[in-house]
């Protein structure tokens, strides 16, 4: 379901009263919008998308401003001060729809929410502790869809020589009132998981493989998983050492709230350009509950907002230039996957290339920024490559690890290509605040993305024959 934006802001939810449908038609896809655009999208821009016009990619790299990114940035990180995180399904991340959805609309797009519903999970209450052969606290994070757990001196059961994938690696073990010990790998977290649970085991702990905590996501809810929580691997090998030595005796008071909320997508496109040949730009706006996400992604977000910007300030494009700042990225690529999967299959050939940013303003000791390569990316890339050279800032190739919003454009069949960071010290921790990020960076980014978007905004023929040959054999139009 999609839903159009009047000016007003979300007062409280984006199921207020202020997203009643608007008059005129908002300038996306066909799709989401319930039928064809009306001339009403052709209308005259805002009086304050002044400026010049920013024609030419060198222009619109010309007209990125630091300025504007820096207080787009510390906006979200103010929005995630006052409401304690900006996840999806939570006031903060409703707060920060408010936000660049004013942006978009005082730049002059008409803005486009496209609503869907997710498993909001959020902890409640959690206390794990070691009761035996040492007693203390163990620091850890719930996984997301973790279901609630309650075990009182529950003694910890480690697969010998395995990871706890399968049956078989706890040599049919009976896990009754146990709580599983495992390591990381081999096998995704929910797998672990329904693999204890099979054994009878009241929890399943799993420790890293590499430095530092581990977070992350059962995938999806189901009624087949126990509790589930992350440690990191020194604090596993310990605890490992420890039951070879003898009982290790722990409990877990886990309370899981569980319910379905709906969250949206924003989407806002260019005025003028080819309906059946789009540039789109995007990033995930939800951040994580356990910190305010200002890298992961309110920098990514904020790269979106300033092209836009810029971009409403051209007078005619040859391409159509779709924004999407999507939902629920952080519990599953939700808000992507949910749109390519309600775009038809002409809409999806009608995609020339998606652009993707998540993590992209590092600091100076953080890992350089990664930029999407890959067959899916048809060269496009290099448009990236070369301003960030251009700009003096170090990058590296970044294959498909399918851990964000362009997964879904991919397995679609949609090129794509964007920039994301390697690693980040602060990653999905309350440290991921607005000291976490680099403006340099940021603008950097910014830049890049710009060179890219002002090419392809005229012309898409630098990828014109790889798309024609299309990867499954389909012409596309390019």
């Amino acid at each position: 379901m999609s839903m159009r934006r009047r000016p007003a802001l979300l007062a409280a939810s984006v199921l207020a009263a202020s997203l009643a449908v608007a008059p005129a038609a908002a300038a996306i896809p066909a799709h989401a919008a319930g039928g064809p655009a009306s001339a009403a999208s052709a209308a005259a821009p805002a009086a304050d998308r002044a400026g010049g016009n920013p024609n030419s990619p060198e222009k619109l790299v010309a007209a990125i401003s630091a300025a504007n990114l820096e207080r787009d940035i510390r906006a979200f990180a103010d929005i995630a001060e006052e409401h304690g995180n900006r996840a999806a399904g939570t006031p903060g991340y409703d707060a920060s729809v408010d936000y660049a959805v004013a942006e978009l609309e005082k730049a002059g797009y008409d803005v486009e929410l496209e609503e869907f519903e997710i498993t909001y999970t959020e902890t409640l209450r959690d206390e794990f502790t070691q009761e035996g052969p040492v007693q203390r606290e163990l620091p850890h994070q719930v996984l997301t869809y973790s279901p609630s757990a309650t075990a009182e001196s529950a003694q910890l059961a480690v697969p010998t020589g395995a990871l706890g994938c399968t049956t078989a690696d706890w040599g049919d073990a009976d896990l009754t009132g146990r709580i599983a010990l495992v390591s990381r790998g081999e096998c995704p977290f929910a797998q672990k998981s329904t693999t204890a649970a099979e054994l009878g085991a009241e929890a399943v702990v799993i420790y890293n493989n590499a430095d530092g905590p581990l977070n992350g996501t059962l995938g999806a809810p189901s009624d087949d998983y126990v509790g589930t929580v992350g440690i990191t691997r020194a604090l596993g090998q310990e605890l490992v050492a420890q039951a070879a030595a003898g009982p290790v005796t722990v409990s877990l008071d886990l309370e899981q709230l569980v319910e379905q909320r709906p969250t949206v997508n924003i989407l806002a496109e260019t005025r003028t350009g080819r309906d059946d040949n789009v540039v789109m730009v995007g990033a995930h706006l939800d951040g994580v509950p356990a910190g305010p996400g200002i890298h992961d992604n309110a920098s990514g977000s904020a790269v979106t907002l300033e092209v836009a910007r810029q971009m409403a300030k051209v007078n005619k494009t040859g391409n159509t230039v779709r924004f999407a700042l999507w939902g629920a990225e952080e519990i599953g690529l939700l808000g992507a996957a949910h749109h390519v999967a309600e775009l038809s299959q002409s809409e999806r050939d009608a995609i020339a290339m998606y652009v993707n940013l998540d993590m992209v303003a590092p600091l100076d000791h953080q890992n350089t920024l990664g930029v999407l390569t890959g067959d899916f990316s048809l060269g496009a890339e290099s448009f990236l490559q070369e301003q960030l050279e251009r700009d003096g800032h170090e990058h590296g190739p970044a294959g498909n690890g399918g851990n964000s919003d362009y997964a879904p454009f991919v397995a679609a069949g949609i090129p794509a290509t964007g920039l994301l960071s390697y690693y980040d010290d602060n990653y999905h921790t309350a440290q991921d605040d607005i000291e976490n990020v680099s403006i340099t960076s940021l603008t950097h980014s910014a830049r890049a993305v710009a060179n890219l978007v002002g090419t392809f905004m005229h012309d898409t023929s630098s990828v014109n024959d790889k798309c024609n040959a299309g990867k499954s054999g389909k012409p596309k139009q390019c």
